[in-house]
């Protein structure tokens, strides 16, 4: 039975060889089938075409352009340290790629292209790429141009520009404008690649406090406390001040009260954005104020001054006209000699042995509680001193010996060529009290001269006669001698004649004196 086809005009089935449709006179158009051998020519020729074509393709990519690695033309630059630095992109100007010269031996890759003789055109494609460079000064500005006319590299970024660490991957991305750069034969490959993260340098934390000592000074209640930072290291000094809070009531403290103590980052590099300081090419994470306390201890409680320790009163003059001249605080302590002056009872016509009051004040701006202040409380403000060490002149003739006195006196005898010349009288003088008078005390001896012509008498005077401090006898013998030949005149006249004295006749002996 053959094979029946459908009418495509009617839809009817007819043989399928048959040339008219016997139901609607359709004239039937059959298809003619081609030659399987045909069609297998055709496909193998047509997958030959195109092998051909992508060989002629990648041999024309291959070798007419020059490819230009992205990676060895863009700088990933990164600034600051680990955990906060700041990434940005620049050219790099020492790429090989831009290396061309005269010969061309410094353009290896650009002469790949071009012909030696043809170094003009690979200097127009150096100049492609390096032209109108714009290279960003903001480390947070990501982008970067290359133009010449057109933009040939686009623009180019990072996927992460700040808070970078070591071991971070960054991945860089180059857009380029691919029709502009196959004027110059050029294609940039590798436009996605990344750069791993390392060497960056680390942030120390820098504690400003850790060599900060305290010293304290004063009393409980009363307690001082100084910063020292003599042991901090060059950093901490160069770049911080200290201070205690007036919180702290300084000069107040007793043991166990905190003291705060703040620092502040007075360094010029100081960058607050991430709170560090660049110091010797490294960066140092730090407080722009920062503060610490310390606990007070070593306090003593106060003690009892003697503001009379080891001070002494200065004596002139002769007892019984000693005076004191004042008080010597030459060597009390600095806290005595600052705090407190004296004054004496009776300054003037002392006698040795006699006892004085002295009393030590306050000087103007002192008193009880600034003595407190600095650890101390007054033991006592009065002392008693006794005039010693002082010469002291003979009151009374019966403390005297005479010898000495006696021997120089007669002496002065020797001018007189007398038969005999006799001590008969003798008299002591002393200045009445309260009275300035000079000398304080007065010797005399009175002698009968006999000579060829009749007899004359003769006075001579040893005057202030006194003991020194270490005990020896001390005087003077007038040498200007009176004479007269009336003895009672003579005593009136050079003895008595000073009401200013109280006069004592001695008993003398009269003696011959052998001159």
């Amino acid at each position: 039975m053959s094979n029946k086809i459908r009418c495509s005009n009617c839809g009817e089935y007819i043989p399928e060889n048959a040339r008219v449709c016997m139901y609607c006179n359709n004239i039937i158009r059959t298809k003619k089938k081609k030659s399987p051998k045909l069609a297998f020519v055709i496909i193998l020729w047509a997958i030959v075409i195109a092998a051909l074509g992508c060989t002629a393709y990648y041999f024309y990519e291959r070798f007419a352009f020059l490819e230009i690695d992205a990676s060895k033309l863009i700088n990933v630059n990164l600034e600051g340290s680990t955990g906060d630095a700041n990434a940005y992109l620049s050219i790099d100007e020492e790429s090989d790629y831009f290396k061309a010269n005269a010969t061309g031996e410094d353009a290896p890759l650009l002469t790949e292209v071009f012909e030696t003789s043809d170094l003009d055109k690979a200097r127009e494609m150096q100049i492609a790429l390096k032209a109108d460079i714009y290279i960003a000064t903001d480390p947070k500005d990501t982008h970067f141009l290359l133009r010449k006319g057109i933009e040939s590299v686009k623009a180019s970024s990072l996927d992460k520009i700040s808070g970078i660490r070591n071991g971070d991957v960054l991945t860089v991305t180059v857009r380029c404008d691919e029709k502009a750069l196959k004027k110059f034969n050029i294609r940039l490959i590798n436009t996605t690649y990344t750069v791993s993260v390392s060497d960056l340098n680390s942030v120390e934390s820098l504690n400003a406090f850790a060599d900060v000592t305290i010293s304290y000074s004063g009393t409980e209640g009363f307690g001082k406390a100084e910063i020292n930072t003599s042991k901090c290291q060059p950093i901490v000094s160069d770049n911080f001040t200290f201070s205690i809070t007036k919180s702290s009531n300084n000069g107040e403290l007793s043991n166990g009260d905190t003291v705060t103590v703040v620092a502040n980052c007075t360094s010029a590099s100081y960058n607050p954005d991430d709170s560090t300081i660049d110091y010797n090419g490294k960066k140092y994470a730090v407080s722009r104020s920062s503060s610490s306390e310390f606990t007070v201890s070593g306090l003593e409680s106060s003690k009892e001054l003697d503001p009379f320790e080891n001070v002494t009163i200065n004596f002139t003059g002769i007892s019984p006209r000693v005076t004191a001249t004042g008080v010597n605080t030459d060597s009390a302590s600095e806290i005595i000699k600052n705090t407190f002056e004296y004054t004496i009872s009776q300054s003037s016509n002392l006698s040795l042995g006699d006892v004085i009051t002295v009393k030590a004040e306050y000087k103007p701006g002192f008193d009880d509680e600034s003595l407190l202040e600095n650890g101390f409380t007054l033991l006592k403000s009065k002392r008693t001193y006794i005039v010693e060490n002082v010469d002291s002149y003979a009151e009374k003739a019966k403390t005297i010996d005479f010898t000495n006195i006696k021997a120089q006196m007669h002496k002065l005898l020797s001018s007189f060529k007398g038969y005999e010349i006799k001590l008969i009288d003798s008299y002591f003088n002393t200045a009445k009290p309260k009275t300035t008078v000079e000398p304080y005390n007065q010797y005399f001896e009175l002698y009968q001269i006999k000579l060829d012509t009749g007899t004359i008498y003769r006075i001579i005077e040893a005057d202030n006669i006194y003991t020194s401090a270490n005990g020896e006898l001390k005087f003077s013998v007038n040498d200007n001698a009176k004479n007269s030949g009336m003895k009672d005149i003579l005593i009136e006249q050079f003895v008595k004649s000073d009401k200013n004295y109280k006069t004592k006749k001695l008993k003398t002996k009269i003696t011959a004196i052998n001159t």
